[in-house]
This record gives C-alpha cells, sequence and structure tokens, in this order.
C-alpha cells in the first residue's frame, strides 16, 4: 500500500467514527511516514510498518468519553437499521426497551465511576500510610524532646526516641516502593479506562 492510499483510508475511517481533529492525526502519520522514507525505506515499507488502520482508529475511539462512545454505537445501531429499512421499528424497540436500557446504561455508568474513584483511593491510602508512619516518627522525637522540660517520664521519652527512629527509618526506605507503587497504579488507571472504552468501541 502506497502513503496517499493509506492516508485516505485511514482519512475515511476517522470520519465514520465521528473522530475529531482528522487533520491533525493525517498531518501526524503523513509525517512519520515521510520521515521513513527520507530514513531510505521505500514508500510500500514504510507503510507496512506502520500500525494498522483499524488499531489507529480504535486508539482515537479510546480516547473519547465513555458517553460519546455509547451515544456514537447507538447512533451507528440505528443507521444500520434505517439501511435495512427498519428505523421506524427500531426506535419503537428503543421507547419499548427503555425501563430496561436506562438501568442497564446507569449501573454500567455508576460501576465505571466505583472503580475510578476505588483505585485512586487506594493510591491515597497507600500515600497516606507513607506520611502517618513519617507523622508518627517525628511525634515520637517530639515527645521524646518534651522529656527534657519534666512534663514527660523518662522511660516513655526514651520509648517515643526508639519508636520515632524506627518508624522514621522504616518511612525512609518505604518511600521509593510506596511512591513507585502509587506511581504505577496511577499509571494503570488511564490504560484500564483505554481498554474498557477500546472494548465499547
Amino acid at each position: 500500500m502506497l502513503k496517499q492510499e493509506f492516508l485516505t483510508q485511514l482519512r475515511s475511517g476517522l470520519e465514520a467514527a465521528s473522530i475529531e481533529d482528522i487533520d491533525e492525526c493525517i498531518e501526524f502519520y503523513d509525517e512519520m511516514i515521510s520521515d521513513r522514507i527520507e530514513s531510505g525505506m521505500n514508500e510500500e515499507s514504510a507503510v507496512a510498518q506502520m500500525e494498522s488502520i483499524d488499531s489507529i482508529i480504535n486508539n482515537y475511539k479510546a480516547e473519547k468519553p465513555v458517553a460519546k462512545l455509547i451515544m456514537d454505537k447507538v447512533q451507528k445501531s440505528h443507521e444500520e437499521a434505517k439501511g435495512k429499512g427498519k428505523g421506524t421499528l427500531w426506535i419503537v424497540l428503543a421507547i419499548i426497551g427503555f425501563p430496561i436500557w436506562l438501568p442497564i446504561l446507569i449501573v454500567v455508568f455508576t460501576l465505571l465511576l466505583t472503580l475510578y474513584i476505588v483505585l485512586w483511593c487506594i493510591v491515597v491510602a497507600v500515600f497516606c500510610v507513607l506520611v502517618l508512619i513519617g507523622a508518627v516518627a517525628l511525634s515520637g522525637l517530639f515527645i521524646f524532646i518534651m522529656m527534657f522540660t519534666g512534663l514527660v517520664p523518662w522511660p516513655l521519652g526514651i520509648f517515643s526516641l526508639g519508636a520515632g527512629l524506627f518508624l522514621g527509618g522504616l518511612a525512609v526506605l518505604l518511600w521509593h516502593p510506596i511512591w513507585s507503587l502509587c506511581k504505577s497504579i496511577a499509571g494503570m488507571i488511564p490504560a484500564i479506562f483505554r481498554k474498557i472504552k477500546k472494548g465499547i468501541a
């Protein structure tokens, strides 16, 4: 396949999927193929190494909000029914099925929202554990200092010093793994929802 044929098919697919900023997308892939040709590849080889058109379109679809993806799906279904001469029947069935599909739609949105909140809560909770360990360590050191004022008994002050040093060391040791874990989970969230949206698309 030559570059112009690839770009023409890509444009048609993006238009059919109601993707925004199509010109920017075409320009991006045009430049990418041109760069490969300039580096010494022939045109057909440069195009052959590109991602498939369907995959590109699906990636762009996955960037759409879930509500827009569902609306596109409904619109496509209606257009297919109209093409078969069953547009009126489709509308009648949609109205009759309203008490069924609306609650299902609400449940789906609720589950997705809950999943999104839960994943971010895990990130916040894990990070809060680290902050709490650090805060307790500082509290132990503060109690130790207060021991010299006579407001805190010596045994409690010594114990607080040991506990503070232990927890402070633990916080330092856990900082990097916990920070990495939080970043990993935060990075997974968009990937999970991109896969969900690709499934809807």
